[in-house]
């Protein structure tokens, strides 16, 4: 009877101590939210790593650090995205015809031949740093002419180098009276060889 009883008790004892282990492996929701993170599949690594963490948190199964990832990978895609689209998309609101369509401001970098301006900004050495758009029916203070690609020249600074490629690209046509000027990169970028002049006429 008393070797029946401590059996009984020993097996009592082991399925309790079983019943209260957590479950074994890593928590199946957290592995999908890892891997639907990585993959820039939003909303499902949202929704499995807040399951997994509830399901974690009440069972004590592994599977924290992976539910976190793949909402720290959820929230950082839209940013990243955003940021992808934002550079390779047009900034400048113009009609079917290429025009611009409405008085905005921009950045130097995105004016294009035919484009007119009027200078919103200079920089303390007097350089254009910012322009507003206009349709070239209003006043403006320049039209773009050209948009030459610089070359890098070690003989040359960036302002040489945009001077020398808009007077060459000046159109032969040019009224007398009408003054060409040219915006032009930093040394660094030309230096590296992303330098994009713009040129302009102003009466």
């Amino acid at each position: 009877m008393s070797q029946q009883g401590s059996a009984t008790v020993r097996e009592a004892a082991v399925g309790t101590a079983a019943a209260s282990s957590p479950p074994w492996g890593t928590n199946r929701f957290a592995r999908w939210a890892r891997t639907c993170g990585l993959l820039a599949l939003v909303p499902f690594a949202l929704v499995f790593g807040v399951i997994a963490l509830v399901q974690v948190r009440r069972s004590g199964q592994r599977g924290k650090g992976a539910a976190i990832t793949g909402l720290i990978a959820a929230l950082v895609w839209p940013m990243v995205i955003y940021d992808v689209v934002d550079m390779f998309s047009d900034h400048v609101q113009r009609d079917p015809g290429g025009g611009v369509s409405a008085i905005q401001v921009t950045s130097v970098f995105d004016l294009r031949p035919g484009d007119c301006f009027t200078v919103q900004s200079r920089d303390a050495g007097g350089g254009i740093q910012w322009v507003v758009l206009v349709p070239c029916a209003q006043n403006h203070d320049g039209r773009v002419y050209a948009t030459p690609v610089l070359a890098f020249n070690e003989s040359l600074t960036a302002e040489d180098a945009a001077k020398a490629a808009c007077t060459q690209a000046l159109p032969a046509a040019t009224p007398a009276g009408v003054s060409m000027g040219y915006l032009y990169p930093d040394e660094l970028d030309f230096s590296e060889g992303h330098g994009q002049a713009s040129c302009y006429t102003s009466s």
